[in-house]
């Protein structure tokens, strides 16, 4: 009895931590400005945004995608994004490959008004944003 009462203690705790976290994303959508350490600029309209509901959406410049997304303090963990399937000229292709290959490898967050960092298990940056619909 004690266990379970513990474990419904640590699970409450979780859920809390985790309401907290998720509270910095929802409703906000960001535009790249880095990616794996070198300036990015898009050669499409690139954004990322996340819900209320746990989910993230947005356009990778030929495709629109979309997933799930979990919190728990900094540490952030996207689903593999359901993606459209066109196709657009090669760069675009390319740099919406790499895009997607780096939200796929993102583990922690920090946003600090309106930028957003997201690193990947080891801390190292993989993707900076500003925030397109800040105040």
């Amino acid at each position: 009895m004690k266990r379970f009462v513990a474990t419904l203690a640590f699970a409450a705790g979780l859920c809390a931590t985790q309401a907290a976290a998720t509270e910095m994303l929802p409703g906000s959508e960001w535009a790249p400005t880095e990616l794996n350490s070198e300036t990015f600029e898009p050669t499409q309209d690139i954004f990322l945004r996340f819900d209320s509901d746990g989910r993230y959406f947005g356009s990778g410049g030929c495709n629109t995608y979309r997933g799930q997304f979990v919190t728990n303090g900094d540490a952030i963990l996207l689903s593999p994004a359901a993606a459209t399937m066109m196709a657009c000229a090669q760069e675009v292709m390319d740099q919406e490959y790499q895009f997607f290959q780096a939200l796929m490898a993102v583990r922690q967050f920090e946003r600090n008004e309106t930028d957003l960092t997201l690193s990947v298990g080891d801390g190292s940056v993989i993707l900076r944003f500003v925030q397109r619909d800040a105040d």
